[in-house]
């Protein structure tokens, strides 16, 4: 039976990194994905903030230079705006740079930066069970590890084996692409649009990343008919492509190590609570995962200095953001109750909370 030092399940942007800095810390390292495509199928907005966005709500400016390092080959569109629209039509819109990707060309470009460094990739090899140190396969192989690496998502097969659970909201999504030009904007729409959360706009380079995002489906709705009537007041194309998946809304946990198995991205809840993001904290927790793994195998510190990294570089803004969050849910139940939040928060403090920053000052903002 083959061993390896660590051993990454998924391979998004929380496994590519946590597999490529535990191969540089010196750790034999497989990293695996149950899919038979990677970046496939797309579920995500694909928006990536700027580094400089970034480092204003994680300031660690060093570890978010080499962790959130976004390969420029995956780069579709740039952008400088994001607007929140109310309910009726109002637009709030602020300053925020930042970049559409592929997420088929993105998860590709990472998993080889893995490779690169030494480790080992394969796929499609779909985790059925970790049991102690042994990671088993659908089909009935198995390796030995040190070290798992659970970065396989929300519904993770890897935290359903070891006993690992954390308070969450499981959001509905839904994605599609959009036909059409559009301007370097990003829209998010609020309101009864899209029960609890938003949906969205994302400009790619020749069409666009539209979705929704739900706290509840009404009665009577579903997913596809919710974008349908989104894609029908906003005059858009009929989208294809649609993908639907879920995200972990809830509280960053007090750890996210169990027993030899380290947790990172969606599958230990590091979301940014406030607009459902989790490509920078899935790079961020990923390249502590790799860095706290290697550690463990080379010097046999504890796992727990995961925990030590990934809250010091992560915690409090993620703790704010989710407690942001909590306080805007009392507006959700109806229009006009999100339209009159939205209008006294104004834009600084929408801006604040998409940032998960404290606003600078509440109404007066157009």
């Amino acid at each position: 039976m083959e061993t390896f030092d660590v051993v990454v399940v998924g391979a998004g942007p929380a496994g590519s990194l946590a597999a490529r800095f535990a191969a540089l810390g010196g750790a034999r390292t497989l990293l695996v994905d149950r899919r038979t495509e990677l970046g496939e199928p797309v579920q995500c907005g694909e928006y990536v903030p700027s580094p400089e966005e970034l480092a204003t709500i994680f300031p660690f400016p060093d570890v978010i230079r080499e962790a959130f390092d976004v390969p420029p080959e995956t780069v579709l569109r740039e952008t400088t705006t994001m607007a929140c629209i109310a309910p009726g039509g109002r637009r709030f819109a602020f300053p925020l740079r930042g970049a559409t990707v592929s997420r088929r060309a993105f998860d590709k470009a990472l998993a080889a930066r893995a490779e690169g460094a030494g480790a080992e990739l394969r796929f499609p090899a779909g985790v059925s069970r970790v049991r102690d140190d042994l990671v088993e396969f659908v089909g009935g192989d198995s390796v030995r590890t040190k070290v798992v690496v659970g970065a396989d998502g929300p519904l993770s097969t890897v935290a359903r084996s070891v006993g690992f659970s954390i308070p969450r909201e499981m959001y509905r999504m839904i994605t599609a692409s959009a036909a059409g030009e559009f301007p370097p904007e990003i829209d998010l729409y609020f309101g009864s649009v899209a029960p609890g959360g938003y949906a969205w706009m994302i400009p790619r380079a020749h069409d666009a990343n539209v979705g929704i995002g739900v706290r509840y489906l009404p009665r009577g709705e579903t997913l596809s008919t919710l974008l349908d009537r989104f894609l029908r007041d906003a005059g858009w194309a009929a989208a294809t492509d649609r993908t639907r998946w879920w995200v972990p809304l809830g509280p960053p946990p007090l750890s996210a190590v169990r027993g030899r198995a380290m947790f990172a991205g969606d599958a230990a809840n590091l979301v940014m609570a406030t607009n459902g993001g989790g490509i920078p904290t899935a790079m961020v927790s990923g390249r502590d995962a790799g860095v706290a793994a290697a550690d463990h195998v080379r010097t046999g510190a504890p796992l727990t200095e995961y925990d030590r990294l990934w809250r010091r570089h992560l915690y409090e803004p993620l703790r704010r953001g989710f407690r942001l969050k909590e306080f805007g849910d009392r507006f959700v139940e109806r229009d006009w109750l999100v339209a009159l939040g939205m209008r006294y928060i104004g834009s600084d403090g929408l801006d604040a909370m998409m940032r998960m920053r404290r606003p600078r000052r509440l109404g007066g903002a157009s």
